[in-house]
């Protein structure tokens, strides 16, 4: 008798989806005064878009003195998109984004935000390690340093040129005593054993010993020197930025604001 043959019919799978990526996750550093507010920027382009009620949750920015809130301000041309505000967790540095109704974050063109924290109050190296996740998405690492923190040297003394010049403060630890001159309107910066003169004049004055501020068009020109006489001061042109040579390191000084 002849049989004719059977064959067993596997179970076929669902074919694996991958998971979706950031195309764009990038994160910018704000002011890096210590105790400052800090204005961060975070940009954001999808391969595939985020629907209303979805979450993206930014962690790792440890360090700020805001407290946890429920309602941390978003600003910039994306913030409707997020209701204009975010969900804050200080002790995990972590900000959770989440799409507001008859929104989503779209693909093809970049989002941008902005979020305000504060800084810690000493100086502070920052954080790096930030990473952004989202539900089927491939979290993305976002390079960086962000919440640095530098103590800024403020005017400490207004008198006299006399009257600073005659005195021998007690300058705190890692700063210098910055004085101005009621009746020449000139600079004196105090270096621990004498009084240093800034002229207010158009040009820097010549006859003066202490070491002239320098302008540069690449930070990258100067950025590596270790061997600079203390407390030189040099401009970059590219970023725009105040840099002050303090025994073995440079300390940046951003370009915050417009007089």
């Amino acid at each position: 008798m002849f049989v004719l043959p059977t064959f067993g019919l596997g179970v076929i799978g669902s074919p694996t989806v991958p998971p979706s990526t950031f195309d764009t996750a990038t994160l910018v550093n704000g002011g890096n005064g210590a105790g400052n507010d800090n204005t961060l920027t975070l940009t954001i382009q999808p391969s595939s878009a985020i629907a209303a009620s979805e979450t993206i949750t930014l962690a790792g920015l440890t360090g700020s003195q805001t407290s946890d809130s429920g309602s941390l301000t978003v600003g910039g041309a994306g913030a409707s998109i997020f209701g204009s505000s975010a969900d804050w967790t200080q002790s995990s540095g972590t900000l959770v984004l989440t799409v507001a109704g008859g929104q989503s974050v779209p693909t093809g063109s970049d989002t941008v935000i902005t979020f305000t924290l504060t800084n810690p109050a000493t100086t502070n190296a920052g954080v790096t390690g930030i990473t952004l996740a989202s539900s089927g998405f491939t979290t993305a690492d976002i390079s960086g340093t962000f919440l640095d923190a530098v103590t800024l040297f403020n005017v400490t003394t207004r008198d006299t040129e006399a009257n600073i010049l005659s005195s021998t403060p007690t300058n705190p630890s890692g700063e210098v005593n910055i004085a101005f001159g009621t009746d020449t309107n000139d600079f004196y910066i105090y270096d621990g054993s004498a009084w240093y003169i800034y002229k207010n004049e158009t040009n820097f004055n010549d006859s003066l010993t202490f070491p002239t501020i320098e302008v540069f068009d690449n930070e990258s020109e100067f950025i590596d020197q270790t061997d600079a006489p203390n407390y030189t001061l040099v401009h970059a042109k590219d970023t725009h930025k105040i840099y002050v040579w303090e025994n073995t390191r440079w300390w940046i000084y951003n370009r915050d604001s417009v007089a």
